[in-house]
């Protein structure tokens, strides 16, 4: 099927982000390990983003970065800086990736379909009820049929559907397995269990659930360390907090992705407490891990974590403390489901994502003919 679609989809294809490597986060990674997928193959791929940093990785990069507070990634130029850039390298397709709040993106969104060029939007975050008005907005110059639309989950995609009343595709993100996958399998009679969660430490990502599910074991008498690894604004606040009430959690802050795979291979367990997840992607790298995966129901990561085989899918925080007990209690149930994960690697390689990704193209060339 590969040499199929490569000769129906374009080779030209430069991807618009906010952020872009060297910041740290899901957009980013993503970004950045399906242009390396794609270049690999032999596309002719660039991103532009508002992000500083280098010029060239494996292929260019134009970064339109510009001195504001905070390093946020904007540009008070970028219809016209992105529509300069557009005319010169005439890309085929131009993959637009866009988050909660994106207006960077959009203005390149605008740049690219003023020009007539093909254009794919892949949302990578849940929309919610306030996402509306913005979204209207935008449909005052820009027609929804004429642009393809993907989403990076079921979930993600629902919300946009009813937003935008149009057709939207299924791109979940991708993982190289082998960067993250484990020798052997976690050891699953380990005492105290090994917790992880891995999170920027923000009010979106509820770390304070953490703490909830912490304080509940306890109470359940349950043996468990638990590691959360990444950084934000709110990381005083919550290792105060469970300084204060003698949690057994550490705070490990940012880590390279070495040091993240070295805190999964001694642990047996992932925790992901955000109840508005568009997808998971520390979650699905914990999986590929060997990892038994613990979280939120209505989020993205039931994409790759089916209840009672790989992990626990939980609807309130108590429930994920429940699941973690019943494991503690049953060691041999918590087993099961390590050595299914150690053996059964998830399908979400980045040559996978690559063949969705390039269908969707081919619906945005056909959209903008």
């Amino acid at each position: 099927m590969g040499p199929l679609w490569r000769t129906v989809v374009p080779v030209r294809i430069t991807h618009v982000s906010d952020c872009f490597v060297p910041r740290t986060g899901g957009i980013e990674s993503q970004v950045l390990g399906l242009t390396r997928a794609q270049h690999a193959t032999g596309d002719q791929v660039r991103v532009i983003t508002a992000t500083g940093g280098p010029q060239f990785l494996e292929f260019p990069v134009d970064r339109l970065s510009f001195p504001v507070p905070f390093e946020l990634p904007v540009h008070p130029r970028t219809y016209r800086e992105v529509t300069k850039l557009l005319k010169v390298n005439l890309p085929e397709v131009v993959h637009v990736h866009a988050g909660v709040l994106s207006p960077f993106a959009w203005s390149a969104t605008r740049a690219a379909y003023d020009l007539g060029l093909p254009i794919l939007v892949t949302i990578h975050s849940v929309w919610g009820a306030c996402a509306r008005p913005a979204f209207s907005a935008i449909g005052s110059w820009l027609r929804w049929n004429r642009v393809a639309m993907s989403a990076v989950s079921e979930v993600a995609a629902e919300h946009m559907r009813a937003s935008l009343g149009v057709e939207v595709d299924l791109v979940p993100n991708g993982i190289d397995p082998s960067q993250w996958s484990r020798l052997g399998v976690a050891d699953w009679n380990a005492a105290p269990l090994q917790l992880v969660s891995v999170l920027r430490v923000a009010p979106r990502k509820r770390t304070g659930a953490l703490l909830r599910v912490m304080e509940q074991l306890r109470n359940f008498d349950v043996a468990a360390l638990l590691n959360i690894v990444g950084d934000g604004p709110e990381r005083a606040l919550w290792e105060r907090r469970a300084r204060r009430a003698k949690l057994p959690i550490a705070f490990l802050g940012r880590l390279a992705p070495t040091e993240l795979k070295l805190v999964l291979d001694r642990s047996q367990i992932f925790v992901q407490p955000s109840v508005k997840e568009s997808f998971g992607i520390a979650a699905l790298e914990a999986r590929a891990n060997g990892l038994a995966v613990v979280a939120r129901s209505g989020t993205g990561t039931h994409t790759f974590i089916a209840d009672g085989t790989d992990g626990r899918i939980c609807d309130t925080d108590s429930s994920m403390a429940v699941a973690v007990s019943e494991w503690n209690s049953d060691r041999q149930a918590l087993r099961a489901i390590l050595e299914h994960n150690s053996h059964v690697p998830p399908s979400y390689s980045w040559n996978e994502i690559d063949y969705r990704v390039r269908a969707a193209y081919h619906r945005a060339l056909t959209l903008g003919q």
